[in-house]
């Protein structure tokens, strides 16, 4: 596969998504209650998971 710089793009942008979900997930555990983990965790780390997996696939370095 060729990288290009669409592919690059779409990288940052799941990257973006896995950071958001990340910073939403601690701010409502901070500002409401821990219990926001249970439900924000996983859904952030299958994000970063799917970005992980898509830099890994089309062989994106740091």
């Amino acid at each position: 596969m060729r990288r290009t710089e669409l592919t690059k793009q779409t990288a940052q942008k799941k990257g973006y998504s896995a950071l958001g979900a990340a910073a939403t997930t601690a701010v409502l555990a901070a500002l409401i209650s821990p219990a926001v983990l249970v439900a924000g965790a996983p859904i952030t780390a299958w994000l970063t998971y799917r970005w992980l997996r898509y830099r890994a696939e089309w062989g994106l370095r740091f």
